[in-house]
């Protein structure tokens, strides 16, 4: 039994081989509009947030950046897209929900559907925080076919924010404005 399911994975990657060829081959559209929505996870790794509470001041090895983001692109080649964006994050240590309003391009290293590619978004953050603060990401992955007009991408992430919420330090001082440095990754899928 464990022979038969050998061989069904080795000709099933087998027929996928010329598809996937295929694919690398098929030049993407030249023009126009796609619809990009994906999935965030950030670790920040220079976050210090001091309070009363020993659980908001490890937040430097705890926190994490959870979030999903809808982008609009507009592709004015084959492989250089402007791009709008807006989502829904958090920082789990301590809970903060922010939305992300960016403002971006996207270039795509080949002309083809399946690509290296590169993105740089700017903006900044409305909800659960005091003011509007900088957000910057920048981002390198791969885009793949998933089916004719789908297409997924994996992106590794770096982000860099200016996040304004006010807690209060042991010492009764109030810090209202943080640095946030995050390094981590995106999953998504756009529709063109």
């Amino acid at each position: 039994m464990e022979n038969g399911m050998g061989l069904k994975w080795y000709f099933s990657i087998i027929f996928l081989i010329p598809i996937i060829v295929y694919c690398q081959k098929e030049e993407f559209k030249n023009k126009g509009f796609s619809v990009e929505t994906s999935a965030l996870v950030l670790f920040p790794y220079d976050f210090k947030i001091p309070s009363e509470h020993d659980e908001i001041s490890e937040t430097s090895t705890k926190s994490k950046i959870l979030g999903t983001n809808v982008h609009l692109n507009y592709y004015i080649s084959k492989s250089f897209a402007f791009r709008a964006g807006i989502g829904y994050e958090f920082i789990n240590q301590p809970k903060i929900d922010y939305i992300p309003i960016t403002g971006g391009i996207k270039w795509i290293l080949n002309d083809t559907k399946e690509s290296l590619l590169t993105s740089f978004d700017l903006g900044g953050q409305l909800g659960q925080v005091e003011k509007f603060g900088v957000l910057m990401r920048i981002g390198v992955g791969y885009r793949f076919v998933i089916f004719k007009k789908i297409l997924g991408d994996f992106e590794l992430c770096y982000s860099h924010q200016n996040l304004y919420k006010t807690f209060t330090s042991p010492d009764n001082q109030k810090k209202s404005y943080h640095n946030i440095e995050s390094a981590g990754f995106k999953i998504g899928i756009e529709i063109y």
